[in-house]
């Protein structure tokens, strides 16, 4: 009798161990769940269903510069019917969850439609999610332009090697400009390379930075005497830093 009674009590643990995992969802179920609502809420606006848009997103929802739910149903309700927006597909997404929280990170191009005329952006978008009565709902949201990677000019090779050196941002931080070619080279203490483009003779972009919404520039600056001193490090909407050149 003792022996059936452990058998059926272990049975039992073990159908409640299998019930219990079942219900619950593995992690990439609930990533797939948050992609699959903010599709949805993009979706809505191609079609201008502001009533499904509405339920993807948390009343309390904040965005830069004022931006609540309310506000966005008012822009857009007021919107004339000659404009049209939406996304195109969602990429290098990148969903991070933390119980009821989700963190998304994504890039996609927002287009906009207007008697006609189309123009487009690429923009990132980070977007915080909450799940509530088991549905995912948008609580903030930030997001901004990804500016286009700009056309490299021809630069002369006895111009890179004047640009060639050692740049002190700290004594524990150093980078090396070298010219590879007819490409200019940086390598920072520990770290890979970047290639630098030139936009002109002076200014230059890191290759590949716009894509993920750097669009920040290093000019390289001279004396009277032609020599190169420092550069520039320009971060958009920041202040400029000056970089010594030490060797």
């Amino acid at each position: 009798m003792k022996r059936v009674l452990i058998t059926l009590m272990i049975f039992a643990s073990l159908t409640m161990v299998a019930s219990g995992q079942s219900e619950t969802p593995n992690l990439k179920q609930v990533e797939d769940e948050v992609i699959g609502a903010i599709r949805n809420r993009l979706d809505s606006v191609a079609r201008k269903d502001l009533e499904t848009w509405a339920s993807l997103v948390a009343d309390d929802m904040i965005a830069p510069f004022s931006g609540t739910k309310q506000s966005w149903l008012r822009i857009h309700k007021n919107w004339p019917p000659e404009v049209k927006y939406w996304y195109g597909p969602l990429e290098n997404v990148t969903v991070s969850v933390h119980g009821d929280p989700a963190i998304v990170i994504y890039t996609a191009r927002q287009y906009t439609e207007i008697a006609g005329q189309t123009t487009s952006a690429n923009r990132w978008q980070i977007e915080t999610h909450l799940r509530r009565q088991g549905r995912w709902l948008l609580a903030a949201v930030a997001d901004a332009a990804i500016p286009p990677e700009p056309a490299a000019v021809k630069v002369r090779s006895s111009l890179l090697d004047s640009y060639a050196g050692q740049y002190e941002w700290a004594p524990t931080q150093v980078s090396t400009i070298s010219r590879e070619g007819d490409r200019l080279i940086e390598r920072f203490s520990g770290e890979g390379k970047s290639e630098l483009i030139p936009e002109n003779e002076t200014t230059f972009v890191y290759k590949g930075a716009t894509a993920i919404g750097d669009s920040s520039q290093i000019i390289f600056v001279k004396d009277s005497s032609g020599r190169v001193t420092h550069y520039i490090y320009r971060e958009y909407g920041a202040t400029d830093r000056i970089v010594k050149k030490i060797k």
